[in-house]
């Protein structure tokens, strides 16, 4: 599952909750979920988190070499 669904899930659920007429087996129900969902989403950020990481260190690896340009 993507990030974005993954969040727009928690949200869906959030607004859920908020409501005054949810039951407390409705409650646990949608919280159990809203773990996995938050779960999906630390996942994705951790991944991404590691790809930049990786990226970040190629371009460290680069160096600024002068352009030999004759004149």
């Amino acid at each position: 599952m993507e990030f974005e669904k993954a969040y727009d899930k928690l949200i869906e659920i959030r607004d859920k909750l908020d409501s005054p007429e949810i039951t407390l087996d409705e409650s646990i129900k949608l919280y159990s979920e809203s773990v996995e969902y938050t779960k999906i989403c630390l996942d994705k950020l951790k991944e991404t988190d590691g790809k930049i990481s990786v990226i970040k260190a190629e371009l460290d690896k680069l160096v600024e070499k002068p352009l030999d340009v004759e004149e």
